[in-house]
């Protein structure tokens, strides 16, 4: 069951499964890590931006604080291929739209 969307501006659309509610749009891009998704997200480089995460599992060591590089989440919005529960209530509180079950 698909419950959310991304429009490509080449008339595409995709479909997925939302984790954190809410409606964006932004230049989307991606990143390669496979750790420091904390990092990734607090990263003010990717302001404006939806990111997306290639590696498959977003959020398996849990969300710590420590590991942030500013204040607040930065992207407009996150896709990856599955996110965690502790992720997805972590984007959710911080009011950050986020998709998952594609194919990244």
């Amino acid at each position: 069951m698909s419950d959310a969307y991304i429009a490509l501006a080449d008339g595409r659309v995709l479909e997925a499964r939302a984790r954190a509610p809410g409606r964006t749009r932004g230049e989307l891009v991606f990143t390669t890590a496979y750790t420091g998704y904390e990092e990734s997200l607090t990263d003010p480089s990717y302001a404006e931006q939806v990111l997306t995460f290639s590696y498959p599992l977003i959020g398996n060591y849990g969300v710590r604080t420590e590991r942030f590089e500013s204040e607040a989440v930065q992207p407009r919005a996150a896709v990856a291929r599955e996110l965690t529960d502790d992720v997805a209530d972590w984007l959710t509180e911080e009011g950050v739209p986020a998709i998952d079950h594609l194919d990244t």
